[in-house]
């Protein structure tokens, strides 16, 4: 009977809760922020915007690229802005 009980919670909070969503979803208000996105915010957030970063998730012919990092501070701010 213990072990069902904390089933049942375990599982209403899984099912119920918004933490446990992806952003953007129907019960979420944030704007949703791709995880490549995000990374690589967090690879810019000590640089100038002028300055580059490898991207952490992405590959192109074989090759890891460079990203801007004015490009992605402006994605995550103007999704910060919207989620206000």
């Amino acid at each position: 009977m213990k072990s069902f009980a904390i089933a049942a919670l375990t599982s209403m909070f899984i099912f119920g809760s918004t933490a446990t969503m992806a952003s953007g979803n129907l019960e979420s208000s944030l704007t949703f922020i791709s995880a490549e996105n995000v990374s690589n915010w967090m690879s810019c957030r000590d640089k100038n915007p002028s300055d580059t970063v490898k991207s952490a998730t992405r590959v192109v012919n074989g090759k890891i690229p460079k990203i801007k990092c004015a490009d992605v501070n402006k994605i995550v701010e103007d999704a910060q802005a919207t989620s206000k």
